[in-house]
């Protein structure tokens, strides 16, 4: 099973490198899917933070042109950070014989408007064996119903027995409901795709490239660091101005009255006072 999932990543990936067209002019889709094995496709894409909005509604449009019968958008996601760098997303659904020529018309019509392919992983889950045993399960729970109505048919039953078979009857419905539940799911994961296209803002993954990011990544520090003191200063601002304003009163007026009045007190305090026994004393006149 590991020779046959990882024989069909092969030759997705290798199917790449090449576009085989048909007789109408649209891509060969044949061999995109294996039976039995569902596949989910991501791709990451780097490109500057203002081509990622169009890029993403391209690839949305894309979709859209196959129909809801072809390809369903189930997520779409778009977010700017403090420095202005972008983070997108965009996830869809698609029938999964024409998965790997839409993720790669996807990537090529990336690449043309400047984006770099940093990341790809197609993933192959087995299925089959699950097909089979829930095949096999199904099967098993309609002889069991079949069995229980026959039983239930037979006119001799006691009424304990009858409830007993009732009982059975309800338990092999729900598993009968629960088994074409998971049948659906199973058939649902082979007949459709998952596929997510994530956007990130960067250049490229060259030494020019990288030297532009870390560029961008210092003049975004600088702008966060004047954002910050202009916060700062924004909050402690009419604080500061009252503090100065209370500064200079105390300076320019306050603090010459205090000044003038705690030498008189100083002064005051200071004269000696007249004894008893002084003979210039008025009481002793």
């Amino acid at each position: 099973m590991k020779w046959v999932v990882s024989s069909a990543i092969a030759l997705s990936l290798a199917g790449c490198s090449k576009v085989p067209e048909s007789s109408a002019g649209e891509p060969d889709i044949a061999g995109n899917s294996v039976a039995g094995v569902a596949f989910d496709y991501s791709y990451d894409l780097t490109l500057p933070s203002s081509r990622i909005s169009d890029l993403q509604e391209e690839h949305a449009r894309a979709c859209e042109r196959l129909g809801p019968t072809r390809c369903r958008i189930t997520g779409l996601r778009y977010t700017v950070g403090q420095q202005g760098d972008v983070n997108a997303n965009l996830s869809v659904k698609i029938a999964a014989p024409l998965a790997r020529a839409f993720g790669r018309a996807g990537v090529k019509q990336a690449e043309s408007v400047g984006a770099t392919l940093t990341g790809a992983d197609i993933s192959g889950t087995d299925v089959a064996t699950a097909v089979a045993a829930t095949a096999t399960e199904r099967t098993d729970v309609a002889a069991e119903r079949a069995r229980i109505d026959r039983e239930l048919a037979r006119v001799d039953l006691s009424p304990r027995e009858r409830a007993e078979l009732r009982q059975q009857q309800a338990v092999a419905q729900g598993q009968a409901t629960a088994a074409a539940a998971t049948a659906s799911e199973q058939r649902e994961s082979l007949a459709n795709t998952p596929m997510s296209f994530d956007y990130t803002t960067g250049r490229g993954t060259g030494l020019v490239d990288r030297l532009q990011d870390a560029g961008d990544t210092a003049l975004g520090s600088i702008g966060l660091t004047v954002t910050a003191l202009l916060w700062v200063l924004a909050a402690l601002g009419p604080p500061l101005v009252v503090l100065l304003l209370a500064v200079l009163v105390w300076r320019r007026w306050i603090q010459r009255w205090w000044t003038e009045l705690s030498a008189r007190v100083d002064r005051r305090l200071s004269r000696p006072r007249p004894t008893a026994h002084d003979p210039t004393s008025p009481s002793q006149r």
